[in-house]
């Protein structure tokens, strides 16, 4: 009875081990294994979204979201980010929690930007020597060293011309910009041109000669070419003739001589000092102020200024063919001024000098000399309303044109038709202009239309 009894109670225990404990233990396994299964499963989730090593570009915020494809829940920076100067370019070892489990990121910044910069024009003449590329461009801009090179290797200029050189910016990541600059290249190969030499008559014992007056150089790109004048040939103090050399130079080396005469000559009348003729030339510019404060009004436009001048010349002073020797323009004039009558000589000098006054520019015209016209005539150019234009006070007799004619801003075509001959030196002289203005102009009136074409200064 007892034995029976007792194998009862074996039984239970082991249904007991089989029914209850084992399927405890199976389940806390498998929960073990669960959790282990989906810890490690978060895990590489978390590492598959991670980015082993990041670049920014400097300046750029450090975020999160720079080191994960997707962001893992509860995850923060462990390295204090706030403390990394983006604007320098180096690499930091960065450490994140995410949500208790720890990653490192390498995260480098870097420049990706090209360098910026901004042209400077150049002129320059042909002849030149190139400037550096670095010399081309200002203002350049990048996180690091900048080297400038041609683009397309050292440009060509000897054929000038406008064009844009292209001039590459390179900083040391290796990232590069293409900057154009504008070149203006000035093929300068012809020499300036001197205007207004002539023969110059001087008297013996003079102390000294202003060789530069009614002198002008002008050039094709160069706006002040030197003039040297060499007189070293030139003897004040014995009568004779000789040479003397005006030499123009531009910028680049072109230059042009021209070489005329300085007569020393014999004068009856007292040699003049320096004192004396400016006393002359004074003296001369205040008889015009007179007659230009009695003619002109202050808002008068240059063009009707000279037309007043020219007007009065014509009719206050008589043309005598043969007229006593004048020492220079401004005795000319004063005689002239004095007497009311002269050759072309005395007039043009009074021109001249009232032109003066008035601040309008001019050029004595002399008449080329030929077999045919083996004697000189004087007229002005004179520069109104933008242009070079001719204008001639003489009077004409022997019926050559009618009675209060004369000319005014005429073009080398309408002077050339004018009575009496107005040949000359076209190359020594500026150029002139080509629009006529005749339809304007009424010189028997001295006046200018109210439609007078004006140009905008």
């Amino acid at each position: 009875m007892s034995f029976g009894g007792a194998r009862k109670i074996k039984f239970n225990v082991i249904r007991f081990l089989g029914f209850v404990v084992m399927p405890l233990i199976s389940g806390a396994l498998l929960g073990v294994l669960g959790a282990y299964y989906f810890y490690s499963g978060a895990i590489n989730n978390i590492e598959s979204e991670r980015l082993t090593e990041v670049d920014i570009e400097y300046g750029h915020p450090i975020t999160l979201d720079c080191f994960f494809t997707k962001i893992p829940p509860n995850t923060k920076f462990i390295t204090n980010v706030d403390s990394i100067d983006t604007g320098m370019l180096a690499s930091y070892d960065i450490a994140i929690d995410c949500g208790g489990h720890i990653v490192h990121s390498v995260l480098n910044v870097v420049d990706r930007t090209a360098p910026v910069g901004t042209p400077v024009p150049v002129n320059i003449y042909s002849a030149e020597t190139i400037p550096e590329p670095s010399e081309l461009v200002k203002d350049i801009f990048d996180m690091t060293a900048v080297t400038c090179t041609y683009d397309k290797g050292v440009p060509d200029i000897k054929e000038g011309g406008n064009f844009k050189v292209a001039v590459r910016l390179t900083d040391s990541c290796g990232n590069y910009s293409i900057i154009d600059v504008p070149f203006c290249v000035k093929n300068d190969t012809q020499a300036p041109t001197i205007i207004g030499t002539h023969d110059i008559d001087v008297m013996v014992g003079s102390e000294s000669v202003s060789y530069r007056d009614g002198i002008i150089v002008t050039d094709d790109f160069c706006e002040n070419p030197s003039l040297t004048i060499d007189n070293s040939a030139v003897d004040l103090n014995h009568v004779g003739n000789y040479p003397i050399t005006f030499t123009a130079t531009d910028d680049v080396g072109n230059s042009t001589s021209v070489t005329v005469k300085v007569h020393v000559i014999s004068i009856d009348t007292a040699i003049m000092s320096d004192a004396e003729t400016q006393a002359y030339v004074d003296e001369a510019y205040r008889m015009a102020q007179e007659i230009v404060d009695d003619i002109i009004y202050d808002y008068d436009t240059d063009v009707v200024k000279a037309m007043k001048i020219f007007y009065w010349v014509h009719r206050n002073i008589s043309f005598i063919l043969s007229t006593p020797q004048y020492d220079n323009w401004a005795v000319a004039a004063i005689n002239t001024f004095t007497k009311r009558y002269s050759s072309c000589y005395g007039a043009w000098a009074c021109c001249k000098a009232m032109l003066d006054v008035c601040g309008i520019d001019n050029i004595c015209v002399v008449r080329t000399v030929t077999n045919n016209w083996d004697n000189y005539h004087y007229w002005c150019l004179v520069y109104l309303n933008g242009e070079w234009y001719h204008c001639d006070a003489q009077k004409y007799f022997n019926g050559a044109a009618p009675a209060g004619y004369f000319c005014f801003m005429m073009t080398d075509w309408e002077i050339d038709n004018a009575p009496t001959n107005h040949k000359f030196d076209e190359d020594a002289y500026p150029p002139r202009s080509t629009t006529s203005v005749q339809s304007y102009i009424n010189v028997y009136q001295g006046s200018i239309s109210s439609n007078f074409p004006y140009i905008d200064e």
